[in-house]
């Protein structure tokens, strides 16, 4: 008969990866779960996810388009490109926080790899950007907007852009978990933060003073290169790409330790 012996548990950082991997079928269902349970109610079902895009794109193109057309060609398509890594990163973040603060009754049950729920949130949002991405080309192609090699590079910088997510989703559901007024101090914050990032407006608008502040938020690297291949027709530059890689990297090391470490304790948190 073996003995379990505590002792001889991995760290929790290897462990929980290692308990991904064998649950990892269960990971793939609960991702088509969350999709399924999304649309099952909807008369739009997955066509939502290309409606919803181009309907923003339409408003905010009526309201912004006039102000800066003779500064940024194809307003439209620097619009849209901005607001689906935009609502990938912040939808994704805010959708795994709400499922950990107010859905993670399932932990109590039975045992799954915590980050489960986590990277299942992560998934449901990569799959909403790659089927968006058909609204962006919709636009591209009505605007008569060109489609060049550079587009390659977006395989790349979606990467970046999950892997940022992914950081940024387990540190805050962490936080959750422990204080539930993270979810409601995070949507006002993400609120102020969308108006303070470049994606209906040109960089170059702002003072000088200002425009100095945008290397202090994060979003700005990351919408770039995505953005970047699709309206500017070029690769962002060498540096952009290693700052958002970077940047990406550093959030999921921290979010993946802090996560892991308290992991035990979320079962009898929620």
């Amino acid at each position: 008969m073996l003995e379990y012996d505590s002792a001889k548990r991995p760290p929790p950082a290897i462990d929980e990866f290692f308990q991904l991997i064998r649950y990892r079928d269960l990971l793939f269902l609960m991702v088509e779960n969350i999709l399924k349970n999304r649309y099952k109610r909807s008369v739009l079902g997955v066509f939502w996810m290309l409606l919803n895009p181009l309907l923003q794109t339409i408003v905010l193109s009526v309201a912004f388009g006039t102000m800066f057309k003779s500064s940024l060609p194809s307003y439209a398509v620097y619009l849209l490109a901005g607001l689906l890594a935009w609502n990938f990163i912040t939808q994704t973040t805010q959708y795994a926080m709400s499922t950990m603060a107010y859905g993670g009754g399932l932990l109590k049950r039975i045992y799954i790899p915590r980050a489960t729920y986590i990277i299942a949130a992560v998934g449901n949002g990569l799959v909403n950007l790659i089927v968006s991405i058909g609204a962006l080309l919709v636009i591209v192609i009505f605007l008569h907007h060109k489609i060049t090699w550079a587009w390659l590079f977006l395989p790349v910088s979606i990467m970046i852009l999950t892997i940022f997510s992914l950081g940024l989703a387990l540190l805050l559901s962490t936080a959750s978990v422990f204080f539930t007024d993270t979810v409601d101090i995070y949507q006002v914050l993400i609120q102020a933060l969308f108006f303070l990032t470049p994606i209906m407006y040109p960089p170059s608008i702002l003072p000088s003073k200002l425009s100095q502040l945008l290397v202090f938020n994060p979003f700005v690297v990351l919408i770039e290169i995505f953005r970047i291949p699709i309206h500017a027709n070029r690769l962002p530059d060498f540096s952009l790409v290693v700052s958002a890689a970077s940047l990406a990297l550093i959030a999921l090391v921290a979010g993946w330790v802090l996560f892991t470490s308290k992991a035990d304790q979320l079962a009898y948190r929620l």
